[in-house]
């Protein structure tokens, strides 16, 4: 099968239809048409075989993931998805695998509206780079750099689970119902794009957890030239992370293990009401676990006393 016959059978057909996207898969470049008063916000991730996902994970799963991290970026800037292309490597035409992989792309970008414009696909090892394309209000970015001393700090969800279940995967460990729900997690992350756009009239700080909670965090202070303190005792943690540590969590991996894609954002204290009464309205559980500092240090806190995190999150070198 050759490179234009996979394109018209797997990502031509079957994708998201927008009327701004004026010409899309089958030129040499898509044309668009952007809302009038919009700015673009857009975000590159690539995926790695062995890497940024085990090589026994299911086609299905790396198509969802594949979409859903980048998803996970525009949260971060409360930005409105539109638009995708995917460039892919593949070490054969399996005409099977693509057709999981793009069920699995297609059930996030279907949920999402976003359609696929374009891309790329070649022979070689496993690899899957997906750019996507927002929509944002100027007056509504969020931002890293907004951050301020005396914000709170919150995460929307529950961390370390999708560490488990890498760790589950990648040791075969025996599995249960908590097992499985971490290998979930890992597999099947939920972008917190509602999360993002109902945050975005409060000019908060956002990033997405990608890299770790204290990696991540570490941005926003930097961005913000401020510093943050962290209440363990206060993140949040699912009940089959509880069971898997008999209820003594590890915190090492809970803070830098990565792979939560949920938002960690600060807000003046002047709207944490508003926040949590719009978030709890929209059934998006959000957790407070800190508060921003005139220091330029981050430092974590278990029942008032200083714990020495080791080793922040994920560094791709």
């Amino acid at each position: 099968m050759s490179e234009f016959d996979l394109i018209n059978q797997f990502f031509k057909q079957g994708t998201v239809k927008r009327d701004d996207v004026l010409l899309g898969i089958g030129d040499d470049c898509a044309i668009l048409s952007p809302p009038p008063g919009r700015q673009l916000a857009v975000s590159t991730d690539t995926l790695i075989s062995g890497v940024h996902f085990p090589e026994n994970t299911a086609a299905e799963d790396i198509g969802y993931k594949s979409l859903a991290v980048n998803l996970s970026d525009l949260a971060a800037m409360g930005a409105e998805p539109a638009w995708a292309s995917l460039a892919i490597t593949l070490p054969a035409a399996d005409q099977s695998w693509l057709k999981r992989f793009m069920l699995g792309f297609n059930e996030l970008a279907s949920k999402y509206k976003v359609a696929l414009i374009g891309g790329d696909t070649t022979r070689g090892p496993l690899s899957i780079t997906v750019n996507i394309t927002g929509f944002v209000k100027p007056e509504n970015l969020l931002r890293r750099n907004q951050a301020k001393h005396g914000d709170k700090i919150f995460v929307t969800g529950t961390l370390g689970d999708a560490g488990i279940g890498l760790n589950a995967v990648l040791n075969n460990l025996p599995l249960d119902h908590g097992l499985n729900y971490c290998i979930k997690r890992l597999n099947r992350p939920r972008p917190q794009i509602e999360a993002g756009l109902l945050l975005s009239p409060f000019s908060v700080a956002a990033i997405d957890i990608s890299d770790g909670l204290l990696a991540d965090l570490k941005h926003i202070c930097i961005a913000s030239q401020c510093g943050a303190i962290v209440n363990l005792e206060n993140l949040p943690l699912s009940d089959a992370l509880l069971q898997y540590y008999n209820n003594q969590p590890d915190w090492q991996p809970i803070l830098g293990g990565g792979d939560d894609y949920e938002l960690c954002f600060t807000s003046s204290q002047n709207n944490v009401e508003d926040i949590k009464n719009i978030l709890q309205l929209n059934k998006i559980d959000i957790s407070c676990i800190g508060e921003i500092t005139d220091s330029l240090e981050v430092n974590c806190l278990f029942n008032n006393q200083l714990v020495d995190i080791q080793h922040d999150g994920y560094n791709h070198f």
